[in-house]
């Protein structure tokens, strides 16, 4: 074994491959301090590939003839600038998901975090760390774990760190992509709740009209919002309760409202069942899809055939479909009314295969529940596409995962 130049060591190696469908990242670091940690900021942005580095601070207040030294000949191949900016989707393209390096509270560890692919890091200061304002424009926030005796890490080896832990994420999803790109999917399943459908942004919408027409703030309820978090974990309570046959739908609907009225002392059956009548009509007329939903099937539906299976309530889905521009792409729709049984359980799986006369090894289905759209399709032989919008990490296997809707264009 003889030494080798770096450069002629990486030509070898096509690691620019990744960035054949993931978008360059940004890193940002907030208000260093030492010329040092600014050059070596500036140099493993360039490493990386990132399309920009971004200080934020005054620029008047640091000597660049150092930032420059410190850089060395990654100065003149990165744009570098400052700014005074405090908002920082100001600086960060839309799209793109800002994740902190940072030790928080609600920080989770960066080898157990699905990075996601088009992101904007951001460090903070060598003594302060980031703001609180800063953390809370952020969308996530992961943390390295350092076992020395020394816990913490110079701001620009934890870039370092967290930038490479990304592009270690980036390469294996890469491969993995490319091992399967022989196996080619010819249908696509997908949830339609909370996977499509932002299920939720549409209920507050619905809750706002019915706690309206009601006049639910004159029976001591202080707001539709305040009542949605009331009612909203009970529902899913009865919901994991229906999908295991232990409620009907009939028990579900009765129920689902009778007990949030109960937690302010509201005793009204009918009340209750006006309530879920009328919020049955609203919630699936008050179109609110997940971001990317159109893009995402626009660039699908020339390639692949895509079909639908749900455990919501048949009229209520097809009701969203038609209202919402969804029903055109969807050749079939299977909702657990029509088979009688529900999501994990696999046979509605085989039925939506054979309805739509598919076979599970040339099938994907993509959903955002873990046990019941994931594990189901799995235990019927498919393979199976999470949809993690929220990013933090799920326990269990699946072929694959994204937190954008829009990324799933880069699997198939």
């Amino acid at each position: 074994m003889s030494y080798l130049k770096s450069n002629d060591l990486f030509n070898k190696i096509p690691t620019e491959e990744i960035y054949r469908h993931i978008p360059h990242p940004i890193v940002i670091a907030d208000h260093l301090m030492t010329p040092d940690n600014m050059g070596a900021m500036i140099r493993i942005a360039d490493n990386i590939g990132a399309s920009e580095m971004c200080f934020l601070g005054d620029e008047s207040r640091h000597s660049l003839g150092k930032v420059r030294r410190a850089a060395a000949s990654s100065r003149g191949n990165i744009r570098w600038f400052f700014t005074e900016e405090t908002d920082l989707r100001m600086i960060v393209p839309e799209g793109k998901t800002i994740v902190a390096i940072e030790t928080a509270d609600n920080a989770t560890c960066i080898y157990d975090t699905p990075l996601p692919e088009d992101a904007a890091f951001i460090v903070g200061s060598e003594s302060h760390g980031l703001s609180e304002d800063l953390l809370k424009q952020c969308d996530m926030v992961v943390y390295i774990p350092v076992p020395g005796p020394t816990r913490s890490l110079n701001v620009s080896h934890a870039a370092a760190v967290a930038l490479f832990e990304w592009q270690r994420q980036m390469i294996l999803r890469s491969q993995k992509t490319e091992g399967r790109s022989k196996k080619a999917y010819r249908h696509l399943f997908f949830d339609l709740d909370r996977t499509l459908w932002d299920f939720d942004a549409a209920a507050e919408v619905a809750f706002e009209k019915i706690y309206d027409q009601y006049h639910l703030k004159d029976l001591g309820i202080p707001s539709a919002h305040e009542f949605h978090e009331v009612y909203h974990p009970l529902n899913e309570k009865l919901w994991e309760l229906y999908r295991a046959d232990l409620i009907t739908k009939d028990e579900l609907n009765r129920t689902r409202f009778m007990k949030p009225l109960e937690h302010y002392g509201i005793h009204d059956e009918s009340l209750a069942d006006h309530l879920s009548e009328d919020y049955v009509y609203w919630s699936p007329r008050i179109v609110r899809l997940v971001p990317g939903t159109m893009e995402l099937l626009d660039y699908l539906k020339p390639k692949y055939h895509l079909h639908l299976i749900t455990n919501g309530f048949e009229e209520v889905q097809h009701t969203k479909l038609s209202g919402s521009g969804l029903e055109p792409y969807f050749e079939t729709l299977t909702v657990s009314e029509e088979v009688g049984v529900k999501k994990p359980n696999p046979e509605i799986f085989f039925h939506a295969l054979k309805k739509a006369g598919a076979t599970p090894e040339e099938s994907l289905m993509i959903g955002d529940e873990m046990t019941v759209d994931i594990d189901g399709a799995r235990a019927a032989g498919m393979d199976q596409l999470l949809f993690n919008a929220s990013g933090q990490p799920v326990l269990g296997k699946r072929t694959y995962e994204v937190n954008k809707l829009i990324e799933i264009a880069s699997y198939l």
